[in-house]
């Protein structure tokens, strides 16, 4: 009887541990079920998060681009007043539909202008909300100039890496040599570039004839890489069209187009005499130093972290000048349109994020180095009025005028008058001269040379995100 019950019990036991078993699935599929749906929640959280990421990237990308279009075209033609009418730059489905509109509007004075971008994106071209907007503002000031707004001497033109030079009106009495991306000129506006490949006897010594044209047909234009040129180039023996959009064939170069000036003349027009250190002593941007008109600094001047200095009149200085730190000249607005000149007889050099500024007239400032590395350079009187041969040939290669970093100079003029300049970085300047001119980096230098317009050259001074 006792082994009849429990053979009837035996059944129940299994459907027990069979229901447990059950419970046990059942749970496992709702743990699994509520894992699969946290992780798809947080893919799809993720997606959109890194959707709204490149679209805030994309429209600030749009406004940046508002801006760069919006000053070509003023560039072009300096009464340009922006794009009133949505123009697009993206339309795909990963970067979604994003136009940009623009205006230009006059500052207080005739250089100077205002460009505010206004950047929309949407997901796509038939939708009406929009996802993210971006406005930028920046400020403009153009330059304008004479004649070239870059000389190079017998040492030539040295451009590498990816340097460019936008809106050139360019004289090289020697060579050009470019290499790696450089860009001379811009296809939009083209300018003008003369070679007099005045350069020869070449090697280390090359003896009291140099200067002089070559005659061994020798290209006075040497390129290598996807270097281009666009511009009318006028070049003395140059055949090789290769790179170059628009060569004149046949055509010769002037020479002796260098710039010249009288140092001996403003020396003598000194009226005061200070030391180098007076010059710049307790400098900063809340207590600013006045340099009087035909002034005389004895030693080196050294303008460094946030000290200002305001130019009223030529200025002499018997050692070196140097700019560094967020330094800050400008030109006192009685001197109108008389450019004040700084004559050096070290050199000079521009650094870090140092600022040069035209008065409300929009005159810059000239400066000279007449530094060079002959025996002549420690002779106040004589001071190399004259410099040929294998003494020319060794100061054409002595580094006089640098300027690096991210220098704000338009409308300055530079010039190593018997030497190297040296111009790297992102800096922007008006007029560069010397008898070899060395560009290099990633920089562009827009040059303040007069465009078709019959105005300015506008290049970015102050750029700021509006939030309004």
């Amino acid at each position: 009887m006792i082994s009849s019950f429990l053979k009837q019990r035996q059944p129940s036991k299994a459907s027990d541990q069979q229901g447990i078993i059950m419970i046990l699935v059942l749970i496992t599929g709702l743990i699994v079920t509520f894992a699969l749906m946290s992780l798809s929640d947080l893919a799809i959280r993720q997606f959109a998060s890194s959707s709204n990421d490149v679209f805030s990237a994309n429209v600030e990308q749009t406004a940046e681009a508002g801006i760069e279009q919006t000053l070509d075209q003023l560039n072009s033609n300096s009464s340009f007043t922006g794009y009133s009418t949505p123009q697009v730059l993206l339309n795909n489905a990963p970067q979604g539909y994003a136009t940009y509109t623009s205006t230009v509007s006059n500052g207080p004075n005739g250089h100077e202008k205002f460009i505010t971008a206004t950047a929309n994106i949407y997901v796509n071209s038939k939708s009406t909300k929009i996802l993210h907007s971006r406005k930028i503002k920046v400020t403009v000031v153009g330059t304008s100039s004479t004649g070239y707004s870059l000389y190079g001497g017998p040492g030539g033109l040295i451009l590498s890496g990816s340097a460019s030079i936008s809106n050139p009106s360019i004289y090289v009495e020697g060579g050009i040599t470019m290499s790696g991306a450089a860009i001379l000129g811009n296809p939009l506006a083209p300018g003008t570039l003369d070679v007099a490949n005045n350069r020869c006897p070449t090697g280390k010594n090359p003896g009291a004839t140099f200067p002089q044209v070559c005659s061994n047909g020798s290209q006075p234009i040497s390129m290598s890489g996807v270097s281009a040129i666009f511009a009318t180039v006028c070049a003395t023996g140059q055949t090789s069209h290769s790179g170059i959009s628009n060569l004149k064939a046949g055509c010769t170069a002037p020479i002796g187009q260098m710039p010249t000036y009288d140092r001996m003349a403003q020396i003598n027009a000194v009226t005061t005499t200070a030391t180098g250190t007076s010059a710049t002593s307790g400098c900063t941007l809340l207590t600013p130093k006045t340099w009087a008109a035909n002034v005389k600094f004895t030693g080196n001047v050294s303008l460094s972290s946030t000290c200002k200095v305001t130019v009223s009149g030529n200025v002499y200085i018997t050692g070196n000048l140097s700019l560094s730190g967020s330094s800050l000249m400008t030109v006192a607005n009685s001197l109108g349109t008389t450019r004040p000149v700084i004559i050096v007889d070290g050199t000079v050099s521009i650094s870090g994020a140092s600022i040069l500024t035209e008065n409300s007239s929009g005159t810059g400032i000239e400066f000279i180095s007449f530094k060079s590395s002959n025996s002549c350079t420690t002779s106040t009187t004589a001071y190399c009025s004259s410099i040929s041969g294998n003494d020319l040939y060794n100061s054409m290669g002595t580094q006089t005028v640098t300027i690096s970093g991210a220098s704000v100079l338009p409308g300055m003029i530079f010039d190593a008058y018997w030497g190297l300049i040296k111009v790297s970085g992102a800096s922007l300047v008006g007029t560069v001269a010397g008898q070899t001119v060395d560009l290099s980096g990633a920089g562009n230098l827009t040059f303040g040379t007069t465009l078709s317009s019959g105005q300015y050259t506008w290049t970015i001074r102050a750029y700021q995100q509006l939030y309004n």
